[in-house]
């Protein structure tokens, strides 16, 4: 089996290893068996090859409970972070695994968090739906707890409060030339035009 070594620059503390032309992972320099000769290609056995899958598993397990100790991350995000560092699909497959069966990672909890988040934020319901298939979770886990936490009464309430403030701030501007600039802008903003329209009437 033929290894091969990079690093992306000559101060990397990780190199990117090949088997046999086929990106498995990183590893930092530090925690490389001694037979690997870094920056050089050679020939290792079966029993090498086993030693350097099990310390790429060991480091790509670390590397992702790390980042998941730090915050909420989805199961997408936690795919790219094992992807960019060149694990196999194999590897980040079976960690992935044992993380959903810890629950580590729950989509359904990222995207309550994530909801609450951008509602606080006062979004609109279309801009926080689009904002949701962004991130490659299923809408069968997020539509339901979407339903559930967005109140419509709520939602309009903040529209109002934000279109006041919004208006406030158009010194001597014509009607219509208002009118058109602040509809433009929460359509931007993810809300229905017909609850724009709605909040319009309300604070004339």
């Amino acid at each position: 089996m033929t290894l091969r070594t990079i690093a992306k620059t000559e101060k990397s503390r990780d190199l990117t290893l090949f088997l046999d032309d086929r990106c498995v992972g990183t590893l930092p320099v530090k925690v490389l068996p001694l037979f690997v000769r870094p920056f050089q290609v050679q020939e290792i056995d079966r029993e090498e090859a086993a030693e350097l899958w099990a310390l790429l598993k060991s480091h790509a397990r670390s590397l992702l409970l790390d980042y998941l100790a730090k915050a909420e991350h989805s199961e997408h995000q936690s795919r790219e972070l094992l992807k960019k560092r060149g694990f196999d699909k194999a590897i980040i497959d079976e960690l992935i695994d044992y993380c959903k069966e810890k629950k580590f990672i729950d989509d359904a909890r990222y995207s309550e968090i994530y909801i609450r988040s951008w509602l606080k934020r006062g979004i609109g319901l279309k801009l926080l739906r689009s904002k949701l298939r962004e991130q490659r979770i299923a809408q069968s886990i997020w539509e339901p707890l979407l339903e559930e936490m967005y109140e419509p009464e709520a939602g309009f309430d903040t529209l109002k409060t934000q279109m006041q403030k919004y208006i406030s701030r158009q010194k001597e501007m014509p009607y219509n030339k208002l009118k058109d600039k602040t509809f433009g802008y929460f359509v931007n903003k993810g809300f229905d035009l017909d609850l724009i329209a709605g909040a319009w009437r309300a604070l004339q």
